[in-house]
């Protein structure tokens, strides 16, 4: 059986900057296989909640 962690990540800061870089991305992705969980895939937004300056991160660990 599986459990899952979504993370929402804003992909730009309220300047209008970019925060969700390759950097970025690779360091949450770090942090969240340190801690057990295992990437699974991304859902834009736009998808969800009609805000497209979000990315859903989907993480699922067995439990």
């Amino acid at each position: 059986m599986r459990e899952y962690k979504v993370l929402e990540v804003k992909k730009k800061s309220t300047f209008g900057f970019s925060r969700l870089d390759a950097s970025g991305l690779e360091r949450i992705l770090n942090e969240q296989a340190a801690v057990g969980w295992f990437f699974d895939k991304t859902l834009d937004g736009e998808t969800m909640f009609l805000d497209k300056d979000t990315v859903m991160l989907v993480f699922y660990r067995e439990k």
